[in-house]
């Protein structure tokens, strides 16, 4: 049975503004949409098996149980619940940022 998966308010912003400077900014669509599909196989993934990505390494990250699926230059942290079958995508950021510090 499949888990369900759901953006924080937080990880909804970041794709918006995200695909938005893709799209506005960077004036690339093909970007934009390059990086839409890669988080939308992501979610997919962690529907059917959500421990796939490996556990974020990073100390506080580790502690809070996050997992970083990575896509592209993009990474979504994210955050299992077994007991509901949920899977909570927590924020997704560029992989050069200090994601550990923003979270």
């Amino acid at each position: 049975m499949a888990y369900d998966v759901f953006f924080a308010n937080a990880a909804q912003r970041d794709k918006e503004r995200i695909a938005s400077y893709l799209l506005h900014e960077a004036r690339s669509q093909t970007a934009a949409r390059g990086f839409l599909d890669g988080l939308e196989r992501v979610t997919g993934n962690l529907a059917q098996f959500p421990e796939m990505y490996p556990r974020a390494a990073e100390g506080r990250l580790a502690a809070g149980g996050y997992r970083r699926a990575r896509f592209g230059s993009y990474v979504a942290l994210y955050r299992v619940n077994d007991d509901e079958r949920a899977v909570e995508v927590a924020r997704v950021f560029h992989a050069l940022q200090d994601y550990a510090r923003l979270l």
